[in-house]
């Protein structure tokens, strides 16, 4: 199995190339696919066979997650994105496209920010940023339990999340993502995304982050509010996408729809990213 050797911690990956030729469009720099909480890099496969075949791509299990390494540590979005950058500078120096799903796109706006050295471009799906701020003061409560009473509690929350979601199996695939994570990790990385300096889980926080942004963006979203944040910040480079009936795994449920914009979008890149 490749792992990337860190001096904190090792974390699972996988680098592709595509099986013979590449598909007209090739893109010129890498896709880093990024999970959300609680998830594992194993979230993108409904898009890698169509991804492998326009670009080098590379996905990666965060630190505590999947078969990535679970160390004493914060598990805050400075540490997720700190990471994300030695990856990267590792694996694949120069710009990348960097394609997130919910905390996952918090972390590549997070890197885009601070290392944009790194990234060419953004690929966002139903992005975790921007939430309310009331939200946060319901869920402080819950979040102050010990680690393993919380973890279950955050299984439950996540099964409501994804009562949304239409497949049977995949309201499976994302309960065994759980069952699987150490309660340490699931404890510490809740409290700090309502928490930390860094997290860009509420509005107050996000707005400002999301400002700083010049790379191109697309971005997939379901909720409302959240969509008009992203459009209250968008610029020329910015494609916001409207996907209603759908749950919080976008790229999941309509694996067709998130490949055809996603591809439409990788060819009118600027050059740079060619």
């Amino acid at each position: 199995m490749p792992f990337l050797e860190l001096d904190d911690v090792r974390l699972f990956y996988t680098d592709d190339l595509p099986d013979g030729a590449p598909a007209p469009g090739w893109l010129g720099v890498p896709t880093v696919l990024v999970h959300g909480w609680l998830g594992t890099s194993d979230s993108w496969i409904p898009l890698l066979p169509a991804l492998r075949r326009r670009c080098r791509t590379v996905t990666v299990d965060l630190r505590g997650h999947g078969a990535s390494q679970a160390p004493d540590s914060r598990y805050d979005a400075a540490e997720f994105t700190g990471d994300l950058a030695r990856l990267l500078a590792r694996l694949a120096p120069g710009p990348a496209v960097v394609l997130g799903h919910s905390m996952g796109a918090s972390l590549a706006s997070l890197l885009a920010v601070e290392h944009p050295e790194l990234v060419a471009a953004l690929a966002l799906v139903d992005p975790d940023y921007g939430g309310r701020p009331e939200e946060r003061d319901r869920l402080l409560p819950m979040a102050r339990r010990p680690d393993a009473a919380l973890a279950g509690d955050v299984a439950g929350l996540i099964a409501r999340i994804d009562s949304a979601t239409g497949p049977d199996h995949l309201r499976e695939w994302h309960r065994r993502d759980i069952e699987r994570m150490p309660p340490f990790v699931v404890a510490r990385s809740l409290r700090q995304n309502l928490d930390a300096p860094t997290s860009l889980r509420f509005a107050p926080q996000a707005a400002p982050l999301l400002a700083r942004r010049r790379q191109p963006v697309l971005a997939f979203h379901r909720d409302p509010g959240r969509e008009a944040l992203e459009r209250s910040h968008a610029t020329a480079a910015t494609t916001v996408l409207a996907v209603r009936d759908t749950g919080h795994w976008i790229h999941q449920e309509r694996p067709e729809t998130v490949t055809r914009e996603l591809e439409a979008w990788l060819r009118g890149l600027p050059p740079a990213t060619e």
